[in-house]
């Protein structure tokens, strides 16, 4: 049973050294890339072209590990651990927190890109297969599940487990990034190591949120263009999408994560299901439905080797534009919204939030490529309508509106998806929200929000800027993508001395092991609040008193 009641605003005061140098940092970085951005665009892509290409093993290897990791913590003795106090119950119910858990993580490129990545995979395979064989068709069906699955969820978790200890056993005040680092980095937290965690977490998010924004305009508001039978999309319904991308999560978020964005989590959800439920029904469902198991099982079968491809020697280049892409676009978005899943995983055991991210987050994101790719190749393949040319003529956009005027009442279905997409991209954004505007405030008690001036500033901050890259100049956008991404690589250190940091403190806390658990088999933890003080003020690594009640195991 959720609790109602109004969120306490925290009070304010910013942490100057997260706060400045990530807002005048990405500032003069957008300034550049709107000035030159072909000179600008060149250089990243020569510099992303080596991470992806000489250091894509390390992202193939860091991935696979980190899958490995949300493994063993919910199959060792860590799973049973509450993220709560004893007697604490769960702040969501099951279905709710999995939905949040789903929003957050994914907003409206899961519904954009189950619907036309098909295409591209399919005029460029992997493993060196023939451009649109059926071959190709099938695997370009495995590798959009691959790609959203476990692996992309596992960076969430991997970020979430670790910070929801602290938040909530630990009951630590501060949610700065550095402060979940402190175990390893000890005083360094509070200088210069402290300073650069901070400000990798902030760019590389603030630079991945604003071209999200301006790249998903274009479809919802040619979505609204062509339900509206009018020409084209205008400077006036591009700036509404985008004021309704902001000025929703603020609302939302300003009522709270149990009273506003837990309801638009749940709307967002029972609506993606209703519409995936409609279009498979309506169209060729036997297709959609052997294919989707068909691609399920290829996934399944060459998990390990799609996690592990290079294809060095083929240099065929399809893990370098496609699987090491994905994972470093996963490493920049993983602690932010790592921390808003943690935020809400308040009473939930380990292996909870593991299975929750790895299983209920994987499966939801299959399928959308299960239903919304399967409908596209079977109009390519089977029905006679050629998405492929679409794609190249019209762009985008076109494949989606093409691929759903061909379902009864195809002007609806058009309407609704651009509606969901929108609601999608909306739900994901109060996570950002939520998480730029708690990480530059310098404490942030657990029962707290941050204070309303906070959120607004950063969501319309990041709304104006993305407005102002998308009509200055749209060139602009894709350096600033790929400076983004390139923040990665860094930030997989950063999350491994979270992941680490954990590990570490948790073994600190109780040295002599876990208390028995209760009847239902859930480990409480408790941890004197005189002893978090004692470490405070020496600074020192401490070891820490558990219940001496209870025996531990």
């Amino acid at each position: 049973m959720e609790n109602n009641t109004a969120p306490r605003i925290s009070q304010v005061k910013i942490d100057k050294a997260v706060f400045w140098p990530a807002t005048i940092i990405t500032f003069l970085m957008i300034a550049i890339f709107i000035y030159t951005p072909e000179t600008s665009g060149q250089i990243l892509e020569k510099i992303h072209g080596f991470t992806t290409g000489q250091l894509g093993w390390f992202f193939l290897l860091t991935t696979f590990a980190v899958v490995v990791f949300c493994l063993f913590l919910a199959i060792s003795r860590y799973g049973n651990v509450v993220l709560g106090k004893k007697g604490e119950k769960p702040a969501f119910s099951t279905w709710v927190w999995l939905g949040m858990i789903f929003t957050s993580g994914t907003g409206g490129s899961v519904l954009y890109l189950g619907a036309i990545e098909w295409i591209y995979i399919i005029q460029s395979p992997p493993f060196g297969l023939a451009p649109r064989s059926i071959d190709a068709a099938r695997w370009a069906s495995a590798y959009g599940m691959f790609h959203w699955g476990p692996s992309a969820w596992a960076w969430y978790i991997a970020a979430a487990v670790p910070m929801g200890y602290f938040l909530h056993v630990r009951q630590q005040a501060s949610v700065k990034v550095s402060e979940f680092t402190r175990p390893v980095l000890g005083k360094r937290a509070d200088g210069l190591a402290g300073h650069l965690v901070n400000f990798l977490f902030m760019f590389g998010l603030l630079g991945g949120v604003m071209t999200s924004l301006a790249l998903g305009t274009p479809l919802i508001s040619n979505a609204i263009v062509y339900v509206m039978g009018w020409q084209s999309s205008n400077a006036f319904i591009d700036t509404f999408v985008i004021f309704l991308w902001t000025f929703v999560p603020l609302v939302a978020l300003i009522f709270g994560l149990k009273r506003g964005v837990s309801v638009l989590s749940d709307w967002n959800v029972k609506a993606d299901v209703v519409m995936l439920v409609c279009i498979a029904v309506c169209g060729p469902l036997a297709f959609i439905l052997n294919q989707s198991v068909d691609g399920l099982g290829l996934m399944l079968q060459n998990f390990i080797y799609m996690s592990l491809q290079t294809d060095v020697i083929r240099e065929g280049g399809f893990p370098q534009s496609w699987t090491i892409f994905y994972f470093s676009w996963w490493v920049v978005y993983s602690l932010p919204f790592g921390l808003f899943i943690a935020k809400i995983s308040q009473g939930r055991t380990i292996r909870e939030l593991v299975l929750g991210g790895l299983v209920a987050g994987s499966l939801g994101c299959m399928v959308f490529y299960m239903v919304l790719s399967s409908f596209g190749i079977a109009l390519q393949m089977k029905g006679g309508i050629d998405l492929i040319s679409v794609m190249a003529e019209k762009g985008r956009g076109a494949v989606v509106f093409t691929m759903l005027e061909q379902l009864p009442l195809g002007s609806l279905f058009i309407f609704a998806f651009g509606l969901i997409t929108l609601v999608s991209y909306i739900t994901g954004h109060c996570a950002v929200g939520y998480s730029l505007a708690a990480t530059t405030q310098e404490k942030l008690a657990p029962d707290t929000s941050p204070a309303p001036w906070n959120i607004a500033f950063w969501l319309i901050m990041v709304g104006v800027v993305s407005l102002s890259l998308y009509f200055i100049n749209p060139h602009s956008l894709k350096p600033l993508q790929t400076v983004s991404i390139l923040t990665g690589f860094p930030l997989c250190f950063v999350i491994y001395m979270v992941a680490h940091s954990f590990i570490k403190q948790i073994n600190q806390d109780f040295p002599c092991g876990f208390p028995v658990p209760a009847n239902d088999g859930k480990v409480y933890l408790t941890i004197t609040p005189s002893a978090i003080s004692s470490e405070q003020d020496n600074q020192t690594d401490t070891v820490f008193v558990r219940t001496q009640s209870e025996s531990p195991v």
